[in-house]
């Protein structure tokens, strides 16, 4: 039976009774030995305990509160965010072994962003928060390591409305990077030089989304391990992960199909599963193991 701290971080407590039921019906029973406020952490003895589940760390930031943890001197392994619990697919043994497997992953757009911070993992790719073209991205990721080693260099910058600030536009060997969600030149290139130390080539994850059959094909032959493609159009090839987008549209009310590209349609809706929690398919699976299941239809 496991023990479990619950350490409240916020006043969010939408995933707690979720969390709670699923730990005790995944447990065979655990034991609940305490309720305390983060600030109170140090009065308590951890070792004792096998979890600390934090409660309301969605609304704060698992970064913030993992950083929080590691001035107290905690053990990594027992944090535990309340809403990553209620995720599909969750069991406590995969997310261990996630966590542990130190995963990088690459990603051609924003996804390598969201679905670290949906699943409270720490960054380590540089490729979060921007934009590389299909055919760029196929490139770049036929020699990461060689393009890992290029220089990046700023080119030019637009005004992004959606955000409300400009965006940076740089180049990495010859493959424009779009550093979408940076105020700031200097911030943009300060956490791709930070992130690039952090990978784990061992251990790599790669991600994109194309409408192009021949894309998804040049995609299929690189040569990693664990690779998914996310398409809106059905396929033999293994990478593929076929998704309905017109499903996909009516499962999540927060896409207004009117303001989407259809050409970014697909991206959209496996963004915003992520973002909104609302994963068609295992995500611990897919990292781990590089498994496509799902977990509704598509």
């Amino acid at each position: 039976m496991k023990k479990v701290l619950l350490c409240f971080v916020s006043d969010d407590t939408k995933f707690l009774e979720t969390a709670l039921e699923t730990l005790d019906r995944q447990q065979n029973g655990i034991e609940l030995v305490d309720s305390v406020a983060i600030s109170d952490i140090p009065k308590v003895d951890v070792e004792a305990c096998d979890i600390i589940l934090a409660v309301g760390a969605k609304e704060v930031g698992m970064s913030e509160v993992t950083e929080a943890f590691q001035q107290m001197n905690l053990p990594a392994e027992k944090f535990l965010g309340d809403w990553i619990v209620c995720i599909p697919g969750f069991t406590l043994e995969k997310y261990r072994k996630l966590q542990r497997s130190r995963l990088s992953i690459f990603s051609r757009n924003c996804f390598a962003g969201v679905i670290s911070n949906a699943l409270g993992l720490p960054f380590r790719s540089p490729t979060v928060n921007l934009t590389i073209s299909d055919e760029d991205f196929i490139r770049f990721m036929r020699a990461p390591r060689v393009y890992m080693e290029e220089e990046l260099i700023f080119s030019s910058k637009k005004f992004n409305a959606y955000d409300g600030h400009d965006i940076a536009t740089f180049i990495c060997g010859n493959i424009p990077v779009v550093m979408n969600h940076y105020p700031n030149f200097d911030l943009a290139k300060q956490a791709w030089e930070r992130r690039k130390t952090r990978i784990n080539w061992y251990n790599l994850f790669v991600t994109m989304t194309t409408n192009n059959p021949d894309v998804l094909q040049k995609f299929d032959e690189l040569p990693f391990g664990k690779k998914i493609c996310f398409v809106p159009f059905k396929s033999d090839l293994d990478s593929a992960y076929y998704v309905n987008t017109e499903k996909g549209f009516q499962s999540n009310p927060n896409i207004k199909r009117e303001t989407v590209d259809p050409e970014y349609f697909t991206w959209e809706i496996v963004n915003r599963s992520a973002l909104d929690l609302k994963f068609f398919y295992d995500p611990f699976d897919m990292l781990i193991y590089g498994k496509k299941t799902p977990v509704i239809e598509m």
